[in-house]
């Protein structure tokens, strides 16, 4: 798109109402002529060069008295510039009676692309756009974004290793560095949703305090967490390098810590055999101790044939029946502990 030069639009007459998204050409029409002076972005008159014959003819000018301004354009002006049939931006009015009254914005953009643009200029290392909120008692966002399209509000992007969107205490606060919120009970969609196609996590949680790196918590009728899957990945997965525990359930109240609805599966767990004529076998199975404690049953009905021990050991157990079998019998065995 080839943009024209800023053109100022002077200030409408008393009383009249300022709409930016009039006609750029309409308003154009009704701007000043070279006579009276363009007005400049900060309102104010640029001063008009007089003919150089009504120049000379007038000695009694000072040399210093400088170019004269309008000042009261300042108080008065409309603050709308425009640069194309479709694009323009403007200034608040300063008489505007806000707070409490009508409602006024600072500024104000639009255009075919992008209708307010903040950048570093590729050199700079300060923000792009920054929206601050000084006032304790103002509930209101620093920077509020809305849609009544399918896009998102408030979008974030990162073509660096930096994050797309930031939210922070700035180590002083108290409040969330994040929160999402839903307020339609019809609607079925997370407060706050992860997607991605690469390797890592959706969403990822890290503490570097004694708080936990994701919590859930419901006061309806819905789980605190839930982890769903369709493939062959697990719904929740919890995993721990330290000493502390993958995934902790945990229930102060009268309910089950832990709750399985479905097959369980053990990494610590599988079947032994032990050949006729045998007494015992022994399994090797690293991370067991002579703390563990190992459960041993059979799965093959021996006459008289029973398991008289599961002795634990440094990475192995042995499983011992009570007598010889005459035939080939199974064991099935499950570690607890370390």
């Amino acid at each position: 798109m080839t943009k024209r030069d800023d053109v100022v639009v002077p200030s409408p007459a008393e009383g009249e109402a300022v709409t930016p998204k009039a006609d750029a050409s309409a308003r154009l029409s009704g701007g000043a002529s070279p006579a009276s002076g363009r007005r400049t972005r900060g309102g104010k008159k640029q001063a008009e060069t007089p003919p150089a014959a009504e120049t000379e003819s007038d000695p009694s000018s000072s040399d210093d008295a400088g170019p004269q301004h309008d000042d009261s354009a300042t108080a008065t002006r409309s603050g709308v510039f425009a640069s194309g049939a479709t694009e323009w931006a403007s200034l608040a009015d300063p008489n505007a009676a806000a707070p409490g009254g009508t409602y006024s914005t600072g500024i104000s953009g639009h255009g075919a692309d992008i209708g307010v643009l903040g950048t570093d200029d590729g050199t700079g290392t300060g923000v792009g756009v920054l929206g601050i909120v000084t006032n304790p008692e103002n509930s209101q966002p620093a920077v509020y974004g809305f849609t009544q399209g399918t896009g998102p509000g408030v979008q974030g992007e990162s073509d660096g290793h930096g994050p797309g969107l930031l939210g922070t205490d700035n180590a002083t606060g108290t409040g969330y560095g994040v929160f999402g919120e839903l307020t339609n009970p019809l609607n079925t969609k997370a407060a706050i949703f992860g997607s991605t196609a690469g390797t890592g996590a959706a969403v990822e949680g890290d503490s570097n305090g004694s708080g936990p790196g994701v919590f859930g918590f419901s006061e309806g009728s819905g789980p605190g967490v839930r982890g769903a899957s369709v493939g062959s990945n697990p719904g929740v997965e919890g995993q721990s390098s330290g000493t502390g525990a993958g995934v902790l359930a945990l229930n102060d109240g009268s309910g089950p810590a832990l709750e399985v609805q479905g097959p369980a599966t053990f990494s610590r767990s599988g079947r032994a055999t032990i050949d006729a004529k045998k007494t015992s076998v022994t399994v090797s199975f690293p991370g067991v101790t002579a703390t563990s404690m190992v459960l041993a049953t059979l799965q093959t009905m021996a006459k008289g044939i029973g398991v008289a021990a599961a002795v634990p050991d440094a990475d192995s157990f042995t499983i011992k029946l009570t007598k010889a079998p005459k035939i080939e019998v199974v064991v099935a065995w499950f570690v607890l502990g370390s």
